[in-house]
């Protein structure tokens, strides 16, 4: 579906920094504004109907149906931005309509939707548990939606090489995570006690431009972690007049340069204990 594919198995050992991954995402989130926001009205202002009819009538069918809208919603508008990303990161002139990069995504829908569910599930146990396999979960599976758009296999595939990528900056990942999750609750929080006091009409309105506004710079942060990670010797998004022809023409694997025992610094220390506590679960998953 698009003609940028990893190499099968090929990983990267590159040290990501969360500052620049957040700082490349708000430049995409800006420079992408009004086709996510589009991308953002068109669907999740339909699944946020669907719920509100299911509210106002207390219906159970139409709380079942807006809850599997809801996961294919949120896949097609998560895989509609990334290749959005992907078109401009192989050919900086490809500017896709919002037409386009949902018809794109529509095609791997229903893998977008596997991947999802089956993240949840586990995060959700993991977080039920003891809190600190969920956040290892969620870190382990950051780039699953971008690998299971861009990359061949199938939802576990994805959850496997995510996992794969992930590796060796698990504490990098979490902080872009943590990052995207309080600025997310900060714009949140004004339409949340809006639609709170609001009737039906007033609760969708709040809650679909609180989506049109966070999904896209979440999904953005994701994009740019996984570039940063499976393609890191060029931009995320070319400069118009610029092609790539081909990603994986000088692929190599690149090794990390070794820590200096004398002088690891605080974020050194946090990365090491995050990837030990990684492992730790990792055995008993």
């Amino acid at each position: 579906m698009t003609d940028y594919a990893a190499a099968p198995g090929t990983v990267q050992r590159v040290q990501i920094d969360a500052n620049d991954v957040l700082k490349r995402a708000w430049q995409l989130y800006k420079r992408l504004f009004v086709r996510s926001m589009v991308i953002g009205g068109v669907v999740f202002g339909a699944l946020h109907l669907v719920e509100a009819v299911a509210r106002s009538r207390n219906s159970a069918g139409l709380s079942l149906l807006s809850l599997v809208l809801a996961f294919m919603g949120t896949a097609l508008v998560q895989g509609g931005l990334v290749e959005i990303v992907r078109g401009l990161h192989v050919d900086g002139d490809d500017e896709a309509s919002v037409g386009e990069a949902l018809g794109r995504a529509s095609g791997r829908v229903l893998k977008l939707v596997r991947v999802s569910l089956l993240s949840s599930f586990g995060i959700g146990l993991g977080t039920m548990l003891f809190v600190v396999p969920g956040l290892i979960l969620a870190t382990r599976w950051a780039v699953a939606v971008p690998v299971a758009m861009l990359e061949g296999g199938n939802a576990r595939d994805a959850l496997r090489r995510s996992r794969a990528m992930v590796d060796g900056n698990g504490w990098n990942v979490f902080k872009v995570l943590f990052a995207v999750g309080m600025l997310t609750a900060i714009v949140m929080i004004p339409f949340v006690l809006v639609s709170a006091s609001a009737g039906a009409l007033g609760w969708w309105i709040a809650v679909t431009i609180s989506s049109m506004l966070t999904a896209p710079y979440a999904a953005h942060a994701l994009t740019v972690v996984y570039y940063a990670l499976a393609d890191p010797q060029r931009p995320v998004v070319l400069d118009p007049g610029h092609r790539w022809e081909s990603v994986w023409d000088e692929q190599r694997v690149t090794q990390p340069e070794p820590a200096s025992a004398q002088h690891e610094s605080i974020d050194d220390e946090y990365q090491r204990r995050f990837d030990e506590h990684e492992r730790q679960w990792g055995e008993r998953s």
